[in-house]
């Protein structure tokens, strides 16, 4: 198996296993993203927009309701149990006629009538080959038709300034790995790739067929009452991929280890508080 796929693999996996908890431990951070990326593409009633790595709906909702009964809403994404849990929230929230969900591979997909609009909420960087979604999408747009993504901003090959949290994290759970199994850390959150950097970042875009690039810096606020909150919310998001890689035997001591070393950014009363800066990208095809 290629590194590539290993990590989409992973990636996957992952996901199918959070689909039921995603972000769902402590406060949301990524639902109010998504209600970022709804705002920025500044949808109108009747609009089609596609969704790409739509997870559990948090940029898909927010597009449903601007687009209105009208408009339509597709979202796709590799991991079943997102499309599954997602398609179970589209008909409970009533919105069945203008929403969708179904699998997708984001670095390879094409649609017969073209999108208005598109998105892509923190999940670019979960790519092996980024820039193939990135063409994939442009095509799926009609000349004019916008794309809003975030994801997450680096500084020299490591997270930006907000997210120490997850560096120390990262950290602690990289020694537990058994021998052999390499951390897929970096890879997964792209630090290395394409959209490591603001410059890379619009070139990529550019070169996938987009214009008029514009990148701005979002912070996302979020809060967890206790450091234990914070750790299960871990086990629902990107992180997972780390915990599921740790032993069985060995994630209780993981847990600890976690605890201890998390306790820097602990507040007086034990919460734990960190703004986590995004990078909001809004281009037009």
């Amino acid at each position: 198996m290629t590194e590539d796929l290993r990590i989409t693999s992973l990636v996957r996996d992952a996901y199918d296993k959070a689909a039921e908890q995603y972000d769902s431990a402590g406060q949301m951070i990524f639902h109010p993203l998504g209600k970022m990326i709804a705002d920025t593409l500044e949808l109108s009633p009747g609009e089609r927009v596609l969704d790409i790595g739509c997870g559990r709906g948090a940029c898909l909702f927010p597009i449903a309701h601007a687009v209105g009964p009208e408009g339509f809403v597709l979202g796709i994404d590799q991991a079943q149990g997102m499309v599954d849990a997602c398609t179970a929230d589209i008909t409970a929230r009533g919105v069945a006629g203008r929403a969708r969900a179904e699998l997708g591979n984001a670095q390879d997909f094409a649609f017969a009538e073209p999108f208005d609009a598109a998105s892509a909420g923190m999940v670019l960087f979960l790519l092996p080959e980024a820039e193939k979604a990135l063409s994939c999408a442009a095509a799926a747009l009609r000349p004019g038709g916008r794309f809003a993504a975030t994801t997450f901003p680096t500084e020299n090959g490591r997270l930006a300034a907000g997210w120490e949290s997850a560096e120390i994290l990262s950290g602690v759970l990289a020694k537990y790995l058994p021998e052999g199994v390499d951390d897929p850390w970096q890879v997964v959150l792209g630090l290395g790739g394409p959209l490591a950097g603001e410059e890379s970042t619009a070139a990529a875009f550019l070169t996938a067929g987009f214009s008029d690039v514009r990148i701005r810096h979002v912070p996302a606020n979020s809060r967890f009452e206790t450091i234990d909150d914070y750790l299960a919310w871990t086990r629902t998001v990107t992180t997972r991929v780390q915990w599921d890689l740790v032993p069985a035997e060995r994630v209780a001591e993981a847990t600890d280890e976690a605890r201890e070393a998390l306790r820097v950014l602990a507040g007086p009363d034990g919460s734990l508080e960190f703004s986590c800066p995004t990078r909001t990208v809004l281009a037009v095809r």
